[in-house]
């Protein structure tokens, strides 16, 4: 797997666990970045690793931090860059004795080192990521500092999951957001619409979830104005039970996303919003790259039969 399909699959594909919280597969935009000094030079004669993330003799710290409203304080993951000639390994570019500090307001929440992987754990007793609040992140490295803020997005909530016809965009049925085996649909029976009230984002992004890991998809930011997103068949692309996660986006994950380069077509068959053109990664931090964002997430899931079946 090469760097930017790493960096596409970790900020794309998440995958809930048995407590039905939403989670990314692991933390690896950081090895996708790293990797990518070692392979993007491999992959694009007219590219090299600096022009990406400067001069590769110079250690740039590498953030991985994504807050979710109403969940916990995440685990933080902190490395460091390594030149394109040095062989690439988790250990070796782990950064295990920085300070690390999530603010928000008055409060100051100290991470603590897991001592391997570069990984940062928030206190115990941390209250969960609030809507529409400023948190700011300090890593003091002996590397250097990275600063980043992010404003968390509001609460995100679904008022309305109907099949429409196609051409028409009538309602044929609606979906039970809280039922996952009631909603029923025979393949290609018209379109999945997504309803809900519009919040001051810039962006949302829908991921796909199937029964494997593996599949998965998701889709670069998409502007939704009107608080509706149509769910595409050629998104969906199994039979089975789906579940689908539809999340607001800040200014840094959207920034981030539709700024990294796609690795070939995604599973909604699209790349980023039209018009957007990037020389290299946005990823809004002072003193180092990575991302610092934040997201709020809604769920619903279906159930799609082939055709020969009835609900």
């Amino acid at each position: 797997m090469n760097a930017r399909t790493m960096i596409e699959k970790t900020m794309n594909a998440r995958m809930n666990d048995k407590k039905g919280n939403t989670r990314l597969i692991r933390p690896v935009l950081t090895a996708a970045l790293l990797a990518g000094l070692a392979v993007l030079q491999g992959c694009s004669g007219e590219r090299d690793p600096a022009s990406l993330f400067g001069p590769t003799e110079r250690v740039t710290i590498v953030v991985d931090a994504v807050l979710y409203v109403d969940r916990a304080l995440p685990e933080i993951i902190v490395t460091r860059t390594r030149a394109a000639n040095i062989e690439f390994t988790e250990e070796g570019v782990s950064v295990n004795d920085a300070e690390v500090t999530v603010l928000q307001g008055l409060a100051e929440y100290r991470y603590k080192s897991v001592g391997h992987l570069g990984r940062y754990i928030p206190p115990p007793g941390s209250p969960k990521v609030r809507p529409n609040t400023e948190y700011r992140l300090r890593v003091r490295a002996p590397d250097g500092e990275v600063l980043g803020v992010t404003k968390t997005p509001g609460r995100i909530a679904l008022d309305e999951i109907a099949i429409v016809e196609e051409t028409s965009m009538e309602v044929i049925r609606r979906f039970e957001p809280e039922s996952t085996r009631q909603n029923q649909v025979t393949y290609r029976e018209g379109l999945i619409e997504i309803r809900f009230e519009p919040l001051d984002v810039e962006a949302y992004q829908v991921v796909v979830l199937e029964g494997e890991p593996d599949d998965e998809g998701g889709s670069p930011p998409l502007e939704a104005r009107d608080g509706r997103l149509l769910l595409p068949w050629f998104a969906i692309g199994s039979f089975g039970e789906h579940q689908v996660e539809v999340y607001a986006l800040d200014r840094n994950l959207f920034d981030f996303l539709r700024s990294v380069e796609a690795s070939g077509q995604n599973a909604f068959g699209f790349g980023s919003l039209a018009g957007d053109t990037f020389e290299r990664p946005v990823f809004n931090l002072d003193g180092g790259i990575g991302v610092f964002g934040s997201a709020s997430v809604a769920t619903f899931g279906f159930v799609v039969l082939p055709r020969n079946r009835s609900g």
